[in-house]
């Protein structure tokens, strides 16, 4: 009779509780625990900022310069009066509303900002869970912890990057596909479809969704042929269309799609090895060679066989457990593809942070159902094995947490409002003598963007030895200054030395980290 009880009762109950949860799954009814985790990870960059104010790096720097312009009405243009095509217009035009709103400069608010994405990150992450297959509040908390303590997502909210807002524009793809793919409805094609369209225009990186998008409307057998054929001209079509307005308007004024890009020479073992290397650092380990090459091509498996597995179980058959595996899975191809094609920076933490929760989620969305379905002598068993691992990994965050506040209390954030850069002897003279520099004469540097940062002058930096004929420019020209930072070496940029030998130039400055100079 009890057992009776239990089927008839327990079960039903427990099926209306889960009905309950899935659809809402941004409630705060249901997201206590993502609330606080929010309010711990907006209180977390609140403490990195607090020495010196948000991180600055030579990107920010051409985000902020741009949005001021913006502001201004004087057009989307960087630090050297430029136009900016290196990056998409999103990002500095977001910036640039908010400055306008509040009448204030990004870097006053970049803190504030940045905490509240941070926060949205981590509610959006915590009601993303609710809706697997198996919700549980044990797995929903850990996994918040681990991104709340993740030093690679504490490094993208500690500066004015463009990831702090590509990550939850991320988020909120794979909630409406989800939607779309459960309920093939016009509605959730065009929010999928506007919120692919603002991801590419935030960052070029962002065009990733689209092929992800593509396969997933495609392959969806809930849809007849016809219907999505046309689903997917319509995706494609609208979802490219912010960013080809921004391309054909970088080619109209530069000539250039999306900036100066230089061809890539990396094999594809340097590839493999250098995206190995950061899942190594993520998992707080030294880099070995074999070992990163090995981790890449795992997390390829990983997210191949999180899209097979989940698209073949019925319960969560095109659920968010299948859209996030397509997601990561297609950024790993991006990346891969694109960096064999374009030289740009080695993979880093920030260059794969879109690929982190994706990447903790294909990893562990089968635990709680796993444990949930063992003997009692088990469970303890396999929930004490999970315990363990789970406390080894966030007692290593914890420690490179520490390990990275201990630095930024006394110094900052690393960047150009580090005290290291702001009390150097260079930029302290620059920065108290803007008077000696006539605004007549340009000003070139193998750091421009820090030279704007520290004067406000627009700066120009020194042409990249990829671009010979701009060199030979350069070193033709006539009545310049040149602004040299020796911390800041750049191994694409002509050296010093062969600048002095092939510019008639005098020094105005010297300093042990860099010099000041003017042609004759």
């Amino acid at each position: 009779m009890i057992g009776f009880i239990d089927k008839t009762i327990i079960i039903p109950i427990s099926s209306i509780y889960s009905m309950k949860v899935k659809p809402n799954l941004f409630s705060p009814y249901n997201n206590l625990d993502s609330a606080l985790a929010a309010v711990a990870g907006f209180i977390v960059i609140q403490i990195f900022s607090k020495h010196s104010g948000i991180g600055v790096s030579p990107d920010s720097v051409t985000y902020i310069s741009a949005a001021r312009h913006i502001v201004h009405g004087q057009g989307f243009i960087a630090f050297d009066n430029a136009p900016v095509t290196d990056f998409p217009f999103g990002y500095p035009f977001f910036l640039s509303v908010i400055s306008f709103i509040i009448r204030l400069d990004p870097l006053k608010f970049g803190p504030i900002l940045n905490g509240t994405l941070f926060a949205m990150l981590l509610y959006g992450s915590g009601s993303i869970m609710n809706g697997f297959k198996n919700p549980s509040g044990w797995y929903k908390r850990v996994i918040l912890a681990c991104i709340i303590l993740s030093p690679a997502m504490q490094e993208v909210y500690s500066l004015l990057w463009s990831e702090t807002i590509f990550l939850p524009l991320i988020l909120l793809f794979i909630v409406s596909m989800r939607n779309y793919l459960g309920k093939p409805e016009w509605k959730w094609l065009w929010i999928s479809t506007c919120i692919c369209a603002i991801t590419c225009l935030t960052r070029y990186a962002g065009i990733f969704l689209v092929p992800a998008g593509l396969c997933m409307i495609f392959f969806n057998r809930e849809n007849a042929w016809r219907q999505r054929i046309l689903h997917c001209f319509v995706f494609s079509s609208f979802s490219i269309s912010l960013l080809l307005i921004n391309i054909i308007h970088n080619l109209s004024l530069t000539g250039l799609a999306t900036g100066p890009r230089e061809k890539s020479s990396a094999g594809i073992f340097a590839i493999l090895e250098n995206f190995g290397g950061v899942i190594s650092d993520w998992l707080l380990l030294d880099r070995v060679r074999a070992f990163a090459i090995s981790a890449t091509i795992m997390v390829v498996i990983l997210f191949t066989a999180t899209v097979i597995i989940t698209r073949r179980v019925g319960k969560i058959k095109y659920g968010l457990e299948f859209v996030t595996g397509v997601t990561g899975l297609s950024y790993c191809i991006f990346m891969f593809v694109s960096s064999s094609v374009t030289r740009y920076e080695q993979f880093t933490s920030r260059l794969l942070s879109p690929m982190f929760i994706p990447l903790l989620w294909s990893l562990s969305w089968w635990i709680p159902e796993f444990i949930a379905g063992q003997s009692y002598r088990l469970k303890w068993l396999y929930g004490s094995a999970v315990l363990l691992i789970t406390a080894w990994f966030l007692n290593t965050q914890l420690q490179a947490d520490f390990e990275y506040y201990d630095g930024v209390k006394d110094a900052g954030i690393p960047g150009y409002q580090e005290d290291p850069f702001v009390q150097s002897d260079i930029v302290q003279w620059v920065e108290k003598n803007k008077s000696v520099f006539d605004p007549r004469v340009p000003v070139y540097s193998n750091a421009g963007d820090a030279v704007y940062f520290i004067t406000g002058f627009a700066t120009r930096q020194v042409p990249f030895s990829a671009f010979p004929v701009k060199v030979k420019q350069y070193y033709l020209s006539n009545n310049n200054y040149l602004i040299w930072f020796r911390d800041l070496d750049n191994p694409d940029m002509p050296d010093l030395h062969d600048i002095l030998e092939n510019k008639n130039m005098v020094v105005l400055k010297e300093f042990p980290d860099g010099a000041v100079y003017v042609t004759r």
